[in-house]
């Protein structure tokens, strides 16, 4: 009898022990992995500290015709400032920028400046991509939103047969379209001095149109008197990319106006925010 007990109580032990051998071998495990998973689950942290300041991320192409001549335009300039950019593995030496509106990416030696400065001349919202390369081919990078919107200024002289105003609203990168094209157009009818005491000029009545492939907007008719004005002021939101038309149409030829279109083509305000460098802080040597 007391051996079954003794034998009951060192096979009750020894089931204890393994049970507790066994948590112990689980918990080991489990702070052992911890340890030792990093490599699999953490990001590596890049040898390259990459610090780059800008302004701005937005900017409106100016673009001027008249006539059916351009005779200015100007587009968006940029800078970008890696001059604060490090590497702990080795000496920074190239810099570069990716506009994302098609162009070769623009690379700098590092040793000679710390800046690069890009003229975008097209419309669009654009994802570029900078960056910094080290004489050990590490590589970092970021990427920023760049909004361009584009106005133009369209005007005509004295005609009796106003030309179309061509707008493009696709933009030049794989993105959004535009939000709106906004339209401020003024059409004079100028004082006719056919007389020594002026006047003898007709009325002429004035009709706005724009139009896509499938939609059409028109203004109300306006009638303008020897030296008298009308304006139309019109946004169209969510235009579909591709070339609009705007029209001005007269009911008769007989009178010469003068024509002048303001026309902006706009995206939403997706932009990067602009990162300015502090004051007063200058670049090691």
């Amino acid at each position: 009898m007391n051996l079954l007990i003794n034998n009951g109580l060192l096979h009750y032990s020894m089931r204890q022990y393994m049970i507790v051998l066994m948590m112990t071998l689980v918990m080991f495990s489990a702070s052992l992995s911890g340890c030792l998973g990093g490599d699999d689950d953490a990001e590596e942290k890049s040898d390259i500290d990459l610090i780059i300041y800008y302004d701005t991320t937005f900017g409106t192409i100016q673009e001027n015709i008249q006539n059916g001549n351009q005779v200015s335009f100007s587009g968006v300039e940029l800078t970008f400032n890696y001059a604060f950019t490090k590497s702990g593995a080795g000496e920074i030496t190239t810099f570069y920028f990716e506009s994302g509106d098609g162009s070769t990416r623009t690379e700098v030696d590092a040793n000679e400046t710390g800046e690069i400065t890009y003229n975008y001349v097209t419309h669009g919202l654009f994802t570029a991509t900078l960056g910094a390369i080290d004489d050990a081919g590490n590589d970092e990078q970021i990427t920023l939103t760049i909004r361009i919107d584009k106005t133009i200024q369209w005007s005509q002289s004295q005609t009796t047969n106003p030309n179309t105003m061509n707008i493009d609203t696709t933009p030049d990168c794989e993105c959004n379209s535009p939000s709106q094209i906004e339209i401020d157009s003024n059409v004079e009818n100028p004082e006719n001095l056919g007389t020594p005491f002026g006047g003898g000029g007709e009325p002429v009545t004035v009709t706005w149109k724009l139009s896509s492939s499938n939609v059409t907007k028109e203004s109300s008719p306006e009638q303008l008197g020897d030296g008298q004005d009308a304006s139309w002021l019109h946004n169209e939101i969510g235009p579909s990319p591709e070339t609009w038309k705007l029209d001005v149409e007269l009911n008769h030829n007989n009178e010469q106006v003068n024509i002048n279109h303001n026309v902006s083509i706009k995206y939403n305000a997706d932009e990067s925010s602009p990162n300015p460098m502090p004051t007063g802080q200058a670049p090691e040597e």
